[in-house]
């Protein structure tokens, strides 16, 4: 039993020291901007980010995107913008709140590496709040390859809807490549994205400051 307890105090200890340095280098690569290249050309394109405290959302206007694509989404005719967020599929689909949150999910997104969804949410207008960057058409084109990509396809190229899975009218889940863990959050997707594009960002940050500090 004390060999129990050994290990078990072992790996406690383990997990704190984890925690703590994770901690800190997050803040520090936070905080430690990207220096990108000065973009070639008019910047006569526009995207948007948007957090809701915790989670940020690339956000498009719908007639910068594919008409292919578009198809496959089926947004409303009322829609004008289309945010995208990636993120974990455990979390996304059972934790519609952050009052329904459980430990065991949130252990499973930080620590195991998961399966990922991408949440599709119709906008009739900009809102208040949402961070305005100017894009050449060549970034913007960078930019919509790096989301369609981020969307898990079958062999013919079509997105994969998740049956009754949004939770409104407005948005929709589709299967996402690639998975969800403490190195790759939703905030570190959407840096990424920022980091393709030559937009300053952090160099890494698994936190929605990481990229709004910059813009």
């Amino acid at each position: 039993m004390k060999i129990v307890f050994l290990y078990l105090k072992r790996f406690a200890l383990f997990i704190v020291a984890f925690l703590l340095l994770y901690v800190v280098f997050s803040l520090l690569l936070t905080y430690l901007p990207t220096r990108p290249q000065a973009s070639k050309g008019e910047k006569n394109r526009v995207m948007y980010i948007s957090s809701n405290g915790v989670h940020l959302d690339i956000i498009l206007p719908v007639n910068a995107l594919p008409d292919a694509f578009l198809r496959q989404l089926r947004p409303a005719a009322s829609t004008e913008l289309l945010a995208f967020g990636w993120g974990d599929k455990g979390f996304y689909l059972d934790t519609p709140t952050w009052a329904e949150l459980r430990a065991s999910v949130a252990f499973k997104a930080m620590f195991l590496p998961s399966p990922t969804a991408m949440h599709v949410t119709e906008h009739r207008a900009v809102a208040q709040g949402w961070s305005k960057v100017a894009l050449t058409q060549v970034q913007s084109e960078v930019l919509i390859a790096y989301l369609l990509r981020s969307f898990r396809t079958t062999a013919d190229g079509q997105i994969t809807e998740i049956p009754d899975a949004g939770y409104t009218s407005k948005d929709r889940f589709y299967e996402a490549v690639g998975n969800y863990s403490c190195f790759k959050t939703c905030n570190t997707w959407a840096n990424t994205a920022m980091k393709r594009i030559g937009v300053r960002t952090a160099v890494w940050t698994p936190i929605d400051r990481g990229v709004l500090r910059y813009l």
